[in-house]
């Protein structure tokens, strides 16, 4: 018999995909490896198996039992990728591209157990590249990073180069940690910090009520090597994390755009230091709201230690669900523009002769704005996703061309007002 387990709280803010009649697909999540160099697809398949495997959650379905959402094991086996070769077409990538928006756009199973597909597409002699597409309620960013670490390991095991990885932890650990939480004394006294920050602002409804949550138009930048070490330098003399500064440009950036001096940065959470789940691939992440008061005159040092004054803050009440902080607010406006820090984007190592380059070309919908940087050492992409209603391409590419203006002048110059001079 099935044992049912729990599911977390958020992936309970998820449910409503189940019971979608056309099959959400706003929620998909997909990941892409561009591997260069003598890949041996059927050790890669078998390293590929094997981590799978190890993700107890891509391996069940959602039902409700005796009224309460749950996860049920399916106890099937992982499936292989679908194997395609666009050696001999005139244009690989293109063909490639258009079938991975095509498994992106096709509806996944959550009542079935359909979690997942995935596919490894040959480029060229020494070019593949393999995607994968799953639901969030699944697993989340952190989640798909340790699939893809556990795939690495395996890779390098077959290889010789050292023992398999250890397993993951229960599915059910965070979904019980969530419910001690929920409901309890500290619950509430998360939910009243959060709450504080709207306290003196004026009511706003939230875009998503008339406009939807949609896959947003897309734009992305290269950040010079040289902002980076500039950006890491000055804010350690500031005595503050690098990332603050891009919470503080980006609070910056809006508040030029809008006029508002209290930005509410939408700052992701994973939720995971010092608890079960930090072992354990599944959906954990939230939102919590950073305020940062931007006002005439200040400069990016001073933005930069109100953001992280805003985090330390935040971040003590992460786990307090922006679903229940919604509703809690009668569905007002909780965001300005989502700002994720990805700050230890690693490289994967397969092991030796392979060149691994990690991409993520749907991570769910936007509200209105999110900017995404993910680095590594010297390395930092900066990705906007805009709603379509809101932002065309074009916007996005002049927002992105204005942020790294303010990075490079806001790290030198006394005042961002001075950016836009």
């Amino acid at each position: 018999m099935t044992v049912p387990l729990p599911v977390t709280l958020a992936q309970r803010s998820l449910w409503t995909d189940l019971d979608d009649p056309d099959g959400s697909v706003l929620n998909h999540v997909v990941e892409t490896l561009d591997l260069r160099g003598p890949l041996d697809p059927a050790r890669f398949e078998v390293a590929l198996t094997r981590a799978l495997a190890d993700v107890a959650a891509l391996h069940v379905r959602y039902a409700s039992v005796d009224g309460q959402p749950a996860q049920l094991p399916t106890g099937e086996l992982p499936r292989p990728p679908g194997r395609l070769d666009w050696r001999t077409h005139p244009d690989p990538e293109a063909q490639a591209r258009a079938h991975e928006r095509a498994a992106t756009r096709r509806p996944l199973g959550l009542r079935t157990g359909d979690l997942y597909r995935h596919a490894l597409h040959r480029l060229a002699d020494d070019h593949w590249r393999w995607v994968f597409v799953t639901h969030h309620i699944a697993l989340d960013g952190y989640g798909v990073t340790q699939l893809l670490t556990q795939l690495a390991a395996h890779h390098r095991a077959l290889g010789g180069l050292h023992a398999p990885p250890a397993p993951f932890g229960p599915l059910a650990a965070p979904a019980l940690e969530d419910r001690a939480y929920d409901g309890s004394a500290q619950q509430r006294a998360d939910g009243a910090r959060l709450r504080a920050a709207y306290a003196d602002l004026p009511f706003e409804a939230a875009p998503l009520l008339h406009l939807g949550l949609q896959i947003g138009h897309r734009a992305q930048r290269t950040v010079p090597a040289a902002l980076v070490r500039a950006l890491r330098t000055v804010t350690a003399a500031w005595g503050a994390a690098w990332p603050d500064a891009l919470n503080a440009a980006c609070a910056a950036q809006w508040h030029a755009r809008t006029g508002e001096q209290a930005v509410l940065i939408a700052a992701p959470v994973m939720l995971r230091l010092g608890s079960a789940a930090a072992h354990v691939p599944c959906m954990r992440m939230n939102l919590v709201p950073l305020r940062i008061e931007v006002h005439p005159g200040d400069d990016l040092a001073t933005l930069t230690r109100r953001a992280q004054a805003a985090r330390t803050h935040a971040q003590g009440a992460a786990p307090y669900r922006l679903e229940r902080l919604w509703a809690d607010l009668d569905r007002r406006r909780l965001f300005g523009p989502e700002v994720n820090v990805i700050p230890f984007a690693a490289p994967l190592d397969l092991g030796p002769g392979l060149e691994v380059t990690r991409d993520t070309p749907a991570s769910g919908p936007v509200e209105d704005l999110a900017f995404t940087f993910s680095g590594w050492r010297d390395d930092l992409t900066v990705t906007a996703d805009g709603h379509p209603a809101l932002h065309t391409p074009q916007s996005l590419e002049a927002l992105l061309d204005d942020l790294l203006r303010r990075l490079h002048t806001g790290l030198r110059a006394p005042a961002l007002r001075e950016v836009s001079a």
